[in-house]
């Protein structure tokens, strides 16, 4: 709480006017009075003013809504409402269009692009207050009732066409388009006719005048063909679409008219059968078509369905050219020229081929031309043991990647498009070369003293094989053209190492080394025993290993013979006793000087 003071100098005045208070305001106030001894208050009255119209009214915030056909409106209390606001009241153009307490409002039944004042009141009981007319325009729309396109001329690859603005344009027009398509293309295609799918964009006008007229002539298009127009009007909401018109251009001279097919009759070199195909662009009607042969016409035409004719009485193996015309009313056409040339017959006397060069594997191989080639000669085939080897019009070739020692048959076909003709068969035969890919040999172990050894020939002999060398480790045993050997004399349970040579007029093959190990047998050249006395009951018995052991030593045994008693004992050490490696023992418990 606040207190203000209000002095009155004359005692005998009893009332006072205050100003300056805010409406619809409470507000406190006492008496104080005042002498010469001192001051005395009143208790406090509670007072509240009076309402008055409201102040600080401001101005709407606006949305736009339903593509500019409508506005979201809304608004604040007053800045002062200066007491209770009993209503709010919104007037366009000065007709009231709301009335209530909410402070928003859907303005709708709006016309797009338009310009709109409104002015909000708000009331209190003691009066209004009008905020100061406000000028709302509403949102652009897409354009609406767009008529389309009128052609003015049609010609055979144009039409001319104008076009006026759409009475609905709901905004500043900002481009026409005017789009255009082949109704054939349409429907191949299955396009609905209201779609848009298809058309190219012909022209557009990026900076219209409003409210002008627009005219464009459209021209590249195809002669007496039926094409589908329109007009698409745009702004910066969106855009509108003039229904399609249907224009068909006039008749013209045909185009694309292509060469004519001419091919041959089977076996019969007098004849060709000339064929040709409808113009891709007929522009019109086709009336009739008409040959020409070697640039003379014949003298009768044919009906537009006949698309067909033979032609007879030709030279064999002469060029002709052959064009058609078609015609439509407004003109002919005539396709360029197709030559060909009547049936050729195969070559006649086709001489064998001629090789030379020969090597191990590789040769060379010519020949001549036909001497009577009844044509031109295509390619030549050269094929050798029935297989190509050789297709193309030079008149030799080399032949390599050949096997050594080998026989090859070699025909030479001469061919034209007639046919091709066969000559006698030349036979070659390559050089030798070195053996290849000899195997190691196969070892039969048959005794501690004896291996059996045999071999086969090499996979790539390359010539005639003259005879083989075997060799055990490194030293040559056999040479023949056997392929088997028995080899003597060898020692018992000795490895030995053999590998067998192949030779023909052009070298050697080596095979890979194949190992066998000889049976054992028994040992030999055991020498006698050493003997140390060492006490009167103990002798030493040392011994060496056997100078042939002929296998790996099992076992050594030690016999005692005891020339009193006359019996014998003896005793058997296996590599597990420590006597077999030390290859000594001493024997106890004897008989002193014995």
């Amino acid at each position: 709480m606040f207190c203000n003071m209000f002095s009155v100098s004359q005692g005998s005045v009893l009332e006072a006017e205050v100003f300056g208070l805010d409406p619809y305001s409470q507000y406190s106030f006492c008496v104080e009075a005042v002498n010469g001894a001192g001051s005395v208050s009143s208790p406090w009255v509670e007072v509240m003013t009076l309402e008055a119209s409201p102040t600080g009214l401001g101005n709407f915030t606006v949305e736009q809504r339903e593509e500019g056909r409508a506005l979201l409106l809304s608004w604040d209390e007053p800045h002062a409402p200066n007491g209770v606001i009993r209503m709010y009241n919104l007037y366009s153009e000065g007709n009231l269009e709301f009335s209530g307490l909410t402070r928003s409002f859907l303005f709708r039944r709006l016309e797009p692009w338009t310009v709109y004042s409104l002015t909000l009141e708000a009331c209190t009981k003691a009066g209004c207050a009008h905020t100061p007319l406000q000028h709302i325009t509403t949102a652009a729309a897409p354009p609406a009732s767009q008529l389309p396109p009128r052609p003015l001329s049609v010609g055979s690859d144009h039409v001319s066409f104008t076009w006026d603005p759409p009475s609905q344009p709901n905004g500043p027009i900002g481009k026409y388009s005017l789009l255009g398509r082949s109704l054939e293309e349409r429907r191949r295609l299955g396009i609905n006719k209201e779609d848009t799918d298809g058309a190219k964009v012909l022209f557009t006008e990026t900076s219209p005048q409003q409210a002008e007229s627009l005219s464009y002539t459209v021209t590249g298009l195809r002669p007496w063909t039926q094409y589908e127009f329109r007009v698409c009007t745009h702004n910066t909401a969106g855009h509108t679409c003039s229904p399609w018109v249907t224009v068909t251009t006039r008749q013209a001279p045909p185009r694309g008219l292509a060469s004519p097919t001419v091919r041959h009759v089977q076996d019969r070199p007098s004849e060709v059968v000339v064929s040709w195909a409808p113009p891709l662009e007929p522009n019109g009607v086709l009336q009739s078509y008409r040959i020409h042969r070697n640039n003379v016409s014949f003298s009768f035409s044919f009906d537009p369905t006949v698309l067909t004719y033979t032609d007879e009485d030709l030279q064999p193996f002469s060029t002709y050219s052959y064009s058609v015309t078609a015609c439509t009313s407004e003109g002919c056409i005539t396709s360029p020229q197709t030559n060909i040339t009547t049936l050729e017959a195969p070559p006649v006397m086709v001489e064998a081929p001629t090789v030379d060069a020969i090597t191990s594997d590789h040769v060379n191989i010519s020949w001549v031309k036909p001497l009577m080639q009844n044509g031109e000669v295509t390619e030549y085939v050269l094929k050798m043991n029935n297989k190509e080897a050789y297709r193309g019009r030079d008149l030799n070739t080399a032949l390599s990647d050949l096997q050594p020692h080998t026989s090859y048959q070699l025909v030479l076909l001469a061919c034209t498009r007639g046919g091709c003709t066969t000559s006698n068969t030349r036979t070659v035969v390559t050089e030798e070369a070195p053996p290849t890919h000899l195997a190691a040999p196969t070892l039969k172990v048959t005794g501690p003293e004896s291996v059996e050894i045999t071999w086969r020939p090499p996979n790539h002999p390359n010539g005639i094989i003259t005879g083989y060398e075997l060799c055990r480790d490194g030293e040559v045993i056999y040479v023949g053209t056997d392929t088997h050997y028995h080899d003597f004399t060898l020692q018992p349970s000795m490895e030995y190492s053999y590998v067998v040579r192949a030779n023909n007029s052009r070298g050697t093959v080596s095979s890979k080394v194949a190992t066998a190990k000889s049976h054992p047998s028994a040992p030999s050249g055991v020498g006698l025993p050493t003997l140390t006395s060492l006490v009167a009951t103990q002798v030493r018995v040392e011994w060496q290993t056997p100078a042939r052991p002929n296998g790996q030593i099992v076992s050594y045994a030690v016999y005692l013979r005891d020339p009193v008693q006359l019996n014998i004992t003896s005793a058997v050490f296996t590599p597990e006793h420590s006597v077999f490696s030390d290859k000594q023992i001493i024997l106890q418990g004897l008989s002193p000087y014995r």
